[in-house]
């Protein structure tokens, strides 16, 4: 469940809590006495269970006991006084239900809500609620206080209603059955204990989830050997810092550039003018794939096209054929957005099947590009603009995990006796998810990941011994054309590593820009204290780049104008 998911519900329990009711036991006493001495003189029974049932608007449990109470005199019978409570209930929570169902989507579209929650939130809310939320919905009958709040948000994010009513009335079975017959053999001092339950339940509910949580998470998976390399990858991934969340390992770099932008340069956005030829923030954020490689010399560029987002599925579908006819590609061919980073919605598509699920599945506008094979690198270059000569300041050797079949293990367990793939097992896990339970041949590899990304399970290695003089030839004859340039990875792709240290048969298939990483920092060999430095040097020379294009006329962001930018993420622009 997200965040937002939460804090939604949470203020919906703050909000809406239920009524104390058992807050003073003697004026309880007194109604349920009244009401008892009014069904005994009563001539109608249908009168009574109507009464019963429409009283769990009110209250549940006092309607329960009241029915309980009735029928250990003899008013009414067993069955009546729970069919009556349960019916009264069950229609209760349905119509807390379809309060939020159709009175919450509409307050979605007033303020101050509609700022908060988008209907695409509420959407996935929606699909996480049906994963894990009726198991809440199922323990609320047994919270008192948490009931009313927990079904006008399952009616906000939508449940899928017959499984709710499925849920419904299981719990419905098995709490009002307990109520009622306590009631009838306990007598009014029922109301008591009910009044200590409800004060305690939900601590005591809380207690029991995080006792179940800590042995079904730490002890019960020391039992098996699965259990315990999964264990055993998540305390990897907890202790080594590259497996560590993008926002944890910048979040030095963040305060270094605060700092360099405020008061060593004296100038906040300054470096927003690094490379003025990608607009408008040097590619800090939202930048553009297609707009950057336009600017490069073609030749040394894979093949691509640029395709609106609005385009129709069976035109996406066609011109995919088209592009590939056009330039006598053949499958595989990458798909991506053509705004993204760190790999997020890259597709190298095998075939037509699969390219139609993703051209299906993509919203915004994307790229076609041929699929080269080779090695893939990641070069990170920097020219001063009143310097003729640029610098390569880090290469990084990109590899795509693979592991090999020993025609008795399952790709799973495979997975899990790879030191480095049982790191990231949960992710593999995710995206072979059909594949686990083959029993690879002997001598047979499965590569795990398509994508040279680190977060997606790439093993980055330091290159530095690959420099040379030849290739910083190579790269700048790339970007010879491409004027306001200066600072950025190129992702390349070559046959070997002899080609890319000749500079020869350079194909780029991406180029980021400001905010783009000297990856070999990702070198399992080095410590997040090596990489904080060299991410601080690398913002240092991207400021002293800003710093001369200001002397030579470029005008970086406003304020006020990039803080806009960044909270709509860079996007139109």
């Amino acid at each position: 469940m997200t965040r937002r998911t939460f804090c939604i519900i949470a203020l919906v329990l703050i909000a809406l809590p239920e009524a104390g009711w058992c807050s003073s036991q003697s004026t309880v006493e007194s109604l349920l006495t009244g009401f008892e001495n009014y069904a005994a003189e009563s001539s109608s029974r249908l009168t009574l269970l109507i009464i019963i049932a429409s009283a769990t608007f009110i209250s549940e449990d006092l309607a329960c006991i009241a029915a309980g109470l009735l029928s250990a005199r003899a008013i009414i019978s067993p069955v009546e006084a729970v069919v009556a409570s349960a019916m009264g209930i069950y229609i209760g929570d349905i119509l807390l239900y379809m309060t939020g169902y159709l009175i919450g989507l509409q307050a979605l579209k007033y303020r101050p809500l509609k700022w908060v929650v988008t209907e695409q939130r509420v959407q996935q809310c929606r699909i996480l609620f049906e994963k894990r939320g009726l198991v809440l919905i199922f323990m609320s009958r047994f919270m008192p206080g948490t009931r009313t709040a927990t079904f006008l948000a399952a009616g906000l994010v939508r449940v899928n209603l017959v499984k709710l009513l499925v849920v419904f009335g299981l719990a419905v079975l098995v709490w009002t059955p307990i109520l009622v017959l306590s009631a009838m053999l306990i007598g009014k001092k029922v109301v008591g204990y009910i009044d200590v339950y409800s004060g305690w339940a939900l601590w005591v509910f809380l207690g029991l989830m995080t006792l179940i949580f800590g042995i079904t998470r730490l002890i019960v998976p020391l039992f098996t050997w699965r259990g315990r390399k999964l264990m055993l990858s998540r305390w990897r991934r907890l202790s080594n810092w590259e497996f560590w969340p993008y926002y944890v390992t910048n979040v030095v770099t963040f305060f270094y550039v605060i700092y360099a932008g405020t008061f060593k340069f004296r100038n906040p956005t300054l470096f927003t003018i690094t490379n003025p030829a990608i607009k408008p923030d040097s590619g800090f954020i939202g930048e553009s794939k297609s707009g950057i490689l336009k600017g490069l010399d073609q030749s040394y560029v894979g093949r691509w096209q640029l395709v609106a987002g609005a385009t129709e599925l069976q035109r996406r579908v066609e011109l995919l054929k088209t592009f590939m006819a056009a330039r006598t590609i053949d499958f595989p061919v990458v798909l991506k957005p053509d705004v993204g980073q760190r790999g997020q919605g890259v597709e190298i598509c095998g075939n037509l099947d699969d390219a139609r699920e993703w051209l299906e599945e993509t919203e915004r506008d994307y790229l076609m590009m041929e699929y080269i094979p080779g090695e893939e690198f990641g070069v990170f270059y920097y020219r001063l603009p009143d310097q003729p000569r640029g610098q390569i300041f880090s290469i990084n050797r990109k590899t795509l995990l693979q592991v090999e079949g020993d025609g008795n293990s399952t790709l799973e367990e495979l997975i899990l006796k790879d030191d480095r793939a049982l790191c990231l097992a949960p992710m593999f896990f995710k995206h072979l998810e059909l594949q686990l339970l083959d029993i690879v041949p002997v001598g047979e590899t499965r590569q795990l990941g398509q994508v040279g990304t680190h977060c997606l399970g790439a093993l980055f290695l330091n290159g530095a011994d690959l420099i040379t003089a030849e290739l910083l030839k190579g790269i700048e004859q790339i970007i010879k054309n491409y004027d306001g340039f200066y600072f950025g990875r190129f992702d390349l792709k070559t046959p070997s590593e002899e080609d890319l240290k000749a500079g020869r048969n350079l194909k780029v298939i991406e180029l980021n820009g400001l905010t783009s990483e000297a990856t070999h920092i990702y070198d399992p060999q080095n410590s997040i204290f090596y990489a904080w430095k060299t991410l601080i040097d690398q913002w240092s020379i991207a400021f002293r780049i800003a710093e001369a294009n200001l002397k030579n006329g470029a005008q970086p962001m406003a304020a006020g104008e990039f803080i806009s930018h960044w909270r709509r993420g860079g996007r139109n622009n």
